[in-house]
């Protein structure tokens, strides 16, 4: 099966008329003719119906047109990756994200940007909410993978949502609370909370998360304060207290056995990320990460 008989296949299937199909191809009917009656051979199945007066398509050569439509595309997009990349871009991408968001499928989306630009050098950074914006601001991170409590003093940068999580109390499997299958966050007043470490800085995460718990009506007791997601996964497992962690950390828990996640009840119960990036950042590896990547990921729910 060659592309170029697609090619006709799909032209005569749009004419339904072989004549024109030839036009279109400038040669002649004849040739267009053999073309699709070797596709047929090939295939097994007649994709027309043919009388003196008329073509239509046959329920099979319906069906063949819309996968026959899909390998064109697939095969021009492919072309289009392969010119791309036989230019020899070159450039650096220095991409931060937030502890824990690894568990994604993020280093899948940057393994796929990496096969179609072989020639960009990547550098990472694994952090929290505060360094990974300064690292924006600083110049030394490109675009930021990060979770977003406000949209004030952002005015310097651009972003676009990746995903909202659910939020969970991780919990100890002997927690008195392990049982349940939902929770509201005022049910967890009274019960020790282990923290992830956070700054009380511009972008909103000390005044957000302080915020929530006053609604519900207590302000927790943190029995212990991480520095990343597992040493909290740990502290949990070990009855230190609860966590309130994401959905995309919860998905892949580790110590499943020692620790139970219960999913925080009321729709605003969320924790949303975003990519974020320097407004006015002409660095074209960026631009081709957003464009070639991240734009298309969100759209696919890659995440």
């Amino acid at each position: 099966m060659q592309i170029r008989q697609l090619e006709y296949f799909v032209a005569a299937a749009d004419y339904l008329n072989f004549t024109k199909t030839a036009k279109q191809f400038h040669i002649s009917q004849t040739a267009i003719t053999l073309q699709i009656k070797a596709l047929e051979e090939e295939i097994g199945v007649s994709l027309f119906h043919r009388t003196n007066r008329r073509v239509s398509l046959t329920p099979a050569g319906r069906t063949f047109l819309e996968d026959a439509k899909a390998i064109l595309n697939r095969t021009q997009d492919a072309m289009e990756r392969a010119k791309r990349a036989d230019t020899v871009f070159t450039g650096n991408l220095n991409i931060g994200f937030i502890k824990g968001f690894e568990k994604t499928n993020l280093s899948d989306l940057i393994a796929d940007f990496h096969i179609q630009y072989p020639n960009i050098n990547f550098s990472f950074t694994r952090e929290n909410v505060a360094e990974l914006y300064d690292g924006l601001l600083d110049n030394s991170l490109d675009i930021v993978f990060n979770l977003q409590y406000s949209t004030d003093n952002l005015e310097n940068m651009d972003y676009v949502v990746i995903k909202n999580y659910p939020l969970y109390a991780v919990v100890p499997a002997s927690h008195p609370l392990s049982h349940r299958s939902m929770i509201r966050r005022c049910e967890l007043k009274g019960y020790p909370l282990v923290d992830i470490k956070r700054n009380d800085t511009l972008y909103g995460e000390n005044a957000t998360i302080t915020k929530k718990f006053t609604e519900a009506g207590f302000l927790p007791k943190i029995s212990y304060t991480s520095n990343d997601i597992e040493t909290t996964i740990l502290a949990v497992a070990a009855g230190f207290g609860y966590a309130l962690l994401p959905g995309y950390v919860t998905d892949t828990l580790t110590l499943k056995e020692k620790v139970i996640p219960i999913p925080l009840e009321a729709e605003e119960e969320i924790m949303t990320i975003t990519a974020s990036w320097r407004k006015g950042d002409h660095n074209e590896a960026l631009e081709r990460f957003l464009l070639d990547a991240v734009y298309p990921a969100i759209e696919n729910g890659r995440f």
